[in-house]
């Protein structure tokens, strides 16, 4: 997870918020120390495109109907794979996964290649289990500032895989762009640009694209007529939903075992 931002414990001391923050990546750290792995090159679009998205703000009536198709229930599960383009690097860094939303439960986020690793946000804290089994727990409590992107981070995973928008326009400034009119699934980009300095420095712009489900998550570390720039971009694939299986529970029992003394 502390490689998907990593820049963003250099601009801060406070080492639970940077974790938190970390967690912005779906909403996320997502893996410790990546592999280059090939990559094709119009994989991950130039920052650049999506100037025209963030030319333009969203409307009450548009994020309405974007809430109506994120909206997946109580729990979702799927696919993810993720491509990080730095700039000081010729080739992007891979990782893939599984992950698991539940609205009561919280995020499980489960890195399998290029090494397993194991990531839970709930109840504003932030589980890291690493692939020699070592267990790390960061709580939101530590300060004043911890605690507000605790309670921020939440709410951004659910407005992307629970369609709970309508909360984001505190955080964010809110920009839609319909990109293909004449698909039958409509096309869409949703930009948010933070409005917290702090995290506006971590992470210029983020945005979100999808047709009747999301599709992919990409973050930009500046805006986006700026090149180069460091680049996110998460796809997800084979989303479905459905109750809590025995085996998904004791994954999320691993924060009441994690917690105790």
């Amino acid at each position: 997870m502390n490689s998907v931002l990593a820049k963003i414990s250099a601009l801060t001391k406070n080492i639970v918020l940077a974790k938190f923050a970390l967690f912005l990546c779906i909403a996320c750290s997502l893996a410790c120390a990546l592999i280059s792995l090939p990559l094709k090159a119009e994989t991950l679009a130039a920052p650049g495109d999506y100037q025209a998205l963030f030319s333009q703000s969203a409307d009450t009536a548009q994020l309405v109907a974007l809430s109506q198709k994120l909206n997946l229930g109580e729990t979702v599960r799927g696919h993810f794979v993720q491509s990080r383009q730095l700039k000081v690097l010729k080739k992007p860094l891979i990782s893939q996964g599984l992950f698991i939303f539940d609205k009561e439960q919280g995020l499980i986020w489960q890195q399998i290649k290029p090494f397993e690793s194991l990531l839970i946000l709930k109840d504003k804290q932030l589980i890291q289990r690493d692939s020699q089994g070592r267990v790390q727990v960061s709580k939101a409590d530590a300060s004043a500032s911890a605690a507000a992107m605790g309670d921020l981070l939440p709410s951004l995973v659910r407005a992307m895989l629970g369609g709970d928008i309508s909360g984001l326009s505190e955080n964010f400034e809110l920009h839609f762009l319909i990109t293909d009119s004449l698909s039958p699934d409509g096309q869409w980009q949703l930009g948010l640009t933070p409005k917290d300095p702090l995290m506006k420095k971590a992470i210029a712009n983020m945005v979100l694209e999808g047709s009747d489900v999301l599709q992919s998550l990409v973050l930009l570390s500046a805006a986006p007529n700026v090149t180069p720039q460091d680049m996110t971009r998460i796809d997800f694939s084979a989303l479905s939903q459905g109750t809590l299986s025995e085996a998904e529970l004791a994954q999320y029992a691993l924060v009441l075992e994690a917690s105790k003394p």
